[in-house]
């Protein structure tokens, strides 16, 4: 259950000593097999990864804690608030900053070169032109990708128990190439963006089956 006492279905329970897994049920409840000193771990969208070793008692009532919710930027758009009183309001209240280094935002032939050219009057962007024919927009639009992505991984593997997977016939070396092979599946690319613990332990989990048989085929 929750750490307010909400029973929580569908959490995926692992033993990491034997590999068994399971899912609660509807009701929040679980059956899985054990010994005494076997790591039972919890893993759920929205919920920080939980665990348990077994003891000599067999009826247990676990609670996960949920992960905070990022919420978007709220901008204060008083104009008589000034600079400091903004800032201290912001610290005041828990507000997130925005980005410390704010990206450009490429250029797009609809947005920014077809639909001003449809105004009344029209406008015509030359910068925007520019961009676009210069395929400076294309190299923006890989370049953030590809930093996401990287920022995305590193995170990942600073997140998840490399010892689950290495558990799983997944070697901490190959650990890498299993996340890539892994980004094929959009719900882990969706964790990742989120960075949601259990969502992406699930998700991975999910592929786990696939990769084995991939790189058993090489």
């Amino acid at each position: 259950m929750s750490e307010d006492d909400i029973l929580i279905p569908r959490v995926l329970i692992v033993n990491m000593t034997t590999d068994e897994k399971t899912y609660s049920d509807a009701y929040g409840n679980f059956v899985i097999n054990g010994k005494v000193g076997d790591e039972i771990r919890f893993a759920k969208e929205n919920f920080k990864l939980g665990k348990m070793t077994v003891s000599s008692n067999d009826f247990r009532t676990i609670k996960l804690e949920r992960m905070p919710q990022e919420i978007e930027e709220v901008k204060i758009i008083n104009k008589n608030l000034a600079k400091s009183k903004e800032e201290e309001l912001r610290n005041s209240i828990g507000l997130p900053k925005g980005p410390d280094k704010p990206r450009e935002k490429p250029a797009e032939a609809v947005d920014d070169i077809l639909m001003p050219l449809l105004r009344i009057p029209p406008a015509i962007k030359i910068q925007a032109i520019y961009d676009v024919l210069s395929g400076k927009s294309r190299r923006l639009k890989r370049l953030y990708k590809y930093e996401d992505l990287q920022e995305g991984l590193a995170w990942t593997q600073n997140n998840i128990d490399p010892e689950y997977f290495a558990q799983a016939g997944i070697p901490p070396e190959k650990l890498t190439d299993f996340l890539m092979f892994a980004l094929r599946d959009e719900k882990v690319l969706m964790y990742m963006k989120a960075k949601n613990v259990g969502g992406i332990t699930i998700s991975l989990d999910n592929n786990i089956k696939a990769y084995l048989e991939r790189i058993a085929e090489k």
